[in-house]
């Protein structure tokens, strides 16, 4: 195994761990970003997910950015690097002046040089997006996208296992009709 594969493979774990360290979704949430961004050493990690109407993306944890950042304004869905939503990883090597990014002038201001968008998805459907950005101008290799893809897939597992550890906990009849499918 060569020494890249290693240190991805160390870091999923890493992360993986983090991310599997609680079940409460907002600490889960902020697991994930705080632990890609370390673990990459970007400038910044947010994790987004769509509101119920699929039109907007709402940040639900970020990390490295400053609070005037993260709450700049609303992200539209069909403006904001719109072809994560339709499951593909999208880089953005220079955000100041690539026209698929919204705030393009709050990147700038913010020092963010590029951005990597990845999709969340949950059994086939998008269910938000993971973003990392550096400040620097940087150029991911296949590698890398692809171990931020992982980190991007294990992200909609862990959400999903907090939000039902969250339904059962609200509902503790659901806790009863669960175990008992499995006997």
């Amino acid at each position: 195994m060569k020494k890249t594969e290693y240190t991805y493979l160390s870091a999923f774990v890493n992360i993986t761990r983090a991310m599997n360290s609680s079940l409460d979704l907002q600490e889960v949430l902020r697991q994930i970003v705080k632990s890609t961004c370390e673990t990459t050493g970007s400038k910044g990690c947010t994790l987004m997910l769509l509101d119920k109407g699929g039109e907007r993306l709402e940040v639900e944890a970020s990390y490295g950015l400053s609070d005037p950042y993260v709450k700049k304004g609303p992200l539209s869905a069909d403006k904001s690097i719109f072809d994560t939503l339709k499951g593909k990883p999208v880089i953005i090597e220079d955000a100041a002046s690539d026209p698929r990014v919204q705030y393009p002038l709050e990147a700038k201001q913010e020092g963010i040089a590029s951005i990597v968008s990845l999709p969340i998805i949950l059994r086939e459907t998008v269910i938000g997006v993971l973003r990392l950005y550096t400040a620097v101008p940087c150029k991911f290799a296949e590698d890398d996208i692809d171990f931020l893809s992982a980190i991007a897939i294990q992200s909609g597992l862990a959400i999903e296992n907090a939000k039902m550890y969250e339904h059962v906990k609200r509902d503790p009849k659901s806790r009863t009709a669960s175990s008992s499918v499995g006997e």
